[in-house]
């Protein structure tokens, strides 16, 4: 897939099937209309293009409250890569940017940019300045500019609409196996493995100390299972996400015990994969019996079924 930002936009002129939006989390409904967006691209001869951003335009409008990212851009854009899109245009956030009205953004990169035959939106679709654009003013301007408006109703899962802000509510929760259900995909934290103090090793269980971004979302207190991916090997992992309690930490911190696995991978960026929440966190009187627990962790991961997020289907289906 080709990658450009709007300071870049010297793109070849040709016809193409366009879908816009934020995108985090690359969940199943977004998948539902990028899989729209491929197939009319084949069926028109076009390109299959994404539009989306660098990050979450309340981090601009509203920086105190905006929503924490589930996922990194790189991670976004593997994520729309593997759905069959070509072209991705990430558009760098400002308020330059988000003061352009949905008028104007239709006609210079709709139209002029991109050359849409087809736009591809879910049904509470909106955009442009104060996103005052609406499914209904994308499809004015498709009969005035000569463009189809594709709307795609939203995946239920279990009466529930697919959504970034309700995958939020999950992971924050700690509900990992109900996000990737939702996701249709793990959630995975990326981050860097940088050097901690020590204790992981001491109690015989050497630990990655993940340094993930500043505003990525963190499941809620508790230890889980999981898998991370070196040297392309899925390695099975235990992930503890909380303060040390029983050392008196305070600072939130995700450490990832790789099982079976002893190699030297500071520095290295990881993706870790969610799979289950075992416990809560728990402050121990000493160490024996928190080692004592982790040994337990060990054993329950090692007794759970291969059974894996993305192979739940639920009640999933398509609203009208």
């Amino acid at each position: 897939m080709h990658v450009i930002y709007n300071d870049d936009l010297s793109l070849e002129s040709k016809p193409s099937v366009v879908t816009i939006g934020v995108f985090d989390g690359v969940h199943r409904g977004h998948s539902a209309i990028m899989q729209t967006v491929c197939t009319l691209a084949k069926e028109r001869s076009a390109r299959a293009v994404a539009v989306t951003f660098d990050g979450i335009p309340e981090e601009v409008l509203h920086p105190r409250t905006a929503p924490p990212r589930i996922m990194t851009l790189d991670q976004k854009l593997e994520q729309i890569a593997s759905h069959g899109v070509e072209l991705t245009l990430v558009l760098r956030l400002s308020r330059r940017l988000l003061d352009i009205t949905a008028e104007d953004f239709v006609r210079d990169v709709l139209v002029g940019k991109l050359s849409a035959l087809e736009v591809v939106v879910g049904s509470n679709f909106a955009f442009g300045k104060r996103r005052m654009g609406t499914v209904k003013t994308l499809q004015q301007m498709g009969s005035a500019l000569g463009f189809g408006v594709n709307v795609v109703p939203p995946v239920v899962i279990d009466g529930t609409v697919v959504s970034s802000t309700e995958i939020r509510k999950l992971i924050s929760a700690g509900n990992v196996e109900e996000a990737a259900l939702m996701l249709g995909h793990p959630f995975v934290l990326r981050g860097k493995v940088a050097h901690g103090e020590g204790l992981g090793r001491q109690l015989g269980f050497p630990t990655a100390n993940l340094e993930v971004p500043e505003r990525q979302i963190l499941p809620a207190t508790g230890v889980y299972s999981a898998h991370v991916e070196i040297q392309n090997k899925k390695q099975p992992a235990v992930v503890s996400v909380g303060t040390r309690p029983t050392f008196g930490g305070q600072s939130l911190t995700v450490e990832v015990y790789i099982i079976g696995f002893s190699g030297d991978i500071y520095g290295w960026e990881i993706d870790v994969s969610f799979g289950h929440r075992l416990r809560g966190q728990i402050a121990f009187s000493n160490a024996k019996d928190l080692v004592a627990q982790i040994e337990r962790d060990l054993e329950q991961v090692a007794a759970m079924s291969t059974g894996t997020p993305e192979g739940k289907t639920g009640n999933t289906r398509q609203h009208d």
